[in-house]
């Protein structure tokens, strides 16, 4: 069976990548969006994220190659659909919320053909390829190619992602691989083949579960450090040398690795994903993700210990954040699982009124949505009473932070959660933290 005409239900940051992508590669690209606002930004060639490359490849293929409707078209031929939807967690439960990829299966049904490749590409639970999706799609159809191909690229580099990085394919069946293949090899030098859809779903949560316990654990260390009083960096960075049996990430940028924040909407979710897959004990991956989202807490704890010690009060208090998106390099303007929008909520439900805001790529009317004023990162030294790092976007390096602390208020406090500046200020006199140090002013 020859692959031509491929219909992506879903149109989001997976969905619209992947289609831009499979359109250069000359498929025929149908790509189904039910959101009105969306739509209509696709159909200008805009995306309603940034990503970079990607507004130059939909303005190359819309109408060429690619093509985008609100609903699957009925007169056209399909030979294979990509459910691309969200599959969310309640974030009471942290259990995963399957109601989006069963109503596109739904929508496939109206329209599906013996023979028809049906590839899941969104995050799920392991078995949910074989138990949900297998058993909706025999309703209509006895002869079903079926796979689960996950996404595993990374926000900012999807595009050459998605031509460079290998391609998980798990298959129902042998032709089902086989026709899975096809699409992949003709935008990626390689692909990997699993035993089983089973195989090929817990990849993807693992590969995630992995990074956040990673993360976790530099975290937890820094945190460590910085309660007994001593420098993060120079602890990691000399167990880390020439012993090539530890590989311990470090707070910020340096030379082994960055941690930090973490954010974003897989690693927020997928570890939870994979812990509900089974009944096995999954007390570590829990754990290494409570302890990333208990960073927030502690920088809250910080901040308001702070504003008591200086007897400042929450109505008067004067925060300034900087960086909204969950990631500032590879840059996004995504804010979905950012760090940022938990720590809102904290200062919120604290009393803080005046919260200022910057982001180098979120739309400003997005973070004025939130209920943040925004200002620019010179304004909001000279007049903020905390300031708080949340991202790691590169144009940081550009800023002239010598300068602009010496702008600072008198009792004012930084606070760097990627330690972006600690090398350049470190011989300033003024109140300074990080996830893994802390200095004081010290008092004249």
């Amino acid at each position: 069976m020859e692959i031509k005409n491929i219909c992506i239900i879903g149109m989001g940051f997976i969905g619209t990548t992947l289609a831009a992508v499979l359109a250069e590669a000359g498929f025929c690209v149908f790509g189904i969006e039910r959101d009105e606002e969306k739509l209509e930004l696709l159909r200008q060639a805009k995306p309603h994220f940034h990503e970079n490359g990607l507004p130059e490849v939909l303005s190359e293929q819309l109408n060429k190659n690619l093509f985008v409707f609100n609903k699957i078209p009925d007169n056209r031929s399909i030979d294979a659909f990509i459910i691309s939807v969200a599959t969310p967690i309640n974030m009471e439960t942290k259990k995963p919320d399957l109601s989006y990829v069963e109503s596109a299966v739904k929508d496939i049904l109206l329209h599906l053909k013996e023979g028809q490749l049906i590839m899941l590409r969104s995050t799920v639970p392991v078995g949910t390829t074989r138990n949900v999706v297998f058993p909706m799609l025999q309703e209509k159809c006895k002869n079903i190619n079926l796979s689960f191909c996950p996404e595993r690229t990374v926000e900012g580099r999807a595009l050459e992602e998605l031509k460079n990085l290998p391609q998980i394919i798990g298959g129902l069946n042998e032709e089902s691989a086989k026709l899975s293949a096809k699409i992949f090899s003709q935008i990626t030098p390689a692909v990997v083949r699993t035993s089983s859809l089973e195989v090929a779903e817990i990849i993807k949560l693992i590969n995630n579960s992995f990074r956040d316990f990673n993360f976790a654990f530099a975290n937890q260390t820094a945190l460590i450090c910085k309660s007994l009083g001593l420098d993060t960096n120079e602890v990691i960075e000399a167990a880390n040398f020439g012993y090539n049996r530890s590989n311990v990430l470090c707070p910020g940028f340096v030379s082994s690795g960055k941690a930090g924040f973490v954010g974003g909407v897989c690693l927020e979710k997928d570890p939870h994903i994979l812990a509900s897959s089974s009944n096995a004990d999954a007390s570590l991956i829990r754990a290494a993700r409570d302890l990333n989202e208990g960073l927030i807490e502690h920088v809250f704890q910080r901040a308001t210990t702070h504003l008591k010690e200086n007897k400042i009060s929450t109505d008067e208090a004067r925060i300034f954040i900087s960086g909204f998106a969950f990631k500032g390099y590879p840059e996004t303007d995504d804010m979905r699982g950012s760090p940022t929008l938990r720590l809102l909520d904290f200062f919120k439900k604290g009393g803080i009124k005046k919260i200022y805001g910057h982001d180098f790529v979120v739309k400003q009317e997005n973070i004025e949505k939130l209920g943040v004023e925004v200002c620019q990162i010179e304004d909001g030294f000279k007049t903020a009473d905390v300031l708080i790092f949340m991202n790691n976007h590169k144009k940081y390096n550009d800023i002239s932070i010598v300068n602009l602390v010496k702008s600072m208020k008198e009792c004012s406090l930084l606070f760097d959660g990627w330690q972006l500046f600690s090398d350049k200020i470190k011989d300033i006199n003024i109140n300074y933290e990080s996830i893994g140090f802390r200095k004081d002013k010290r008092k004249t």
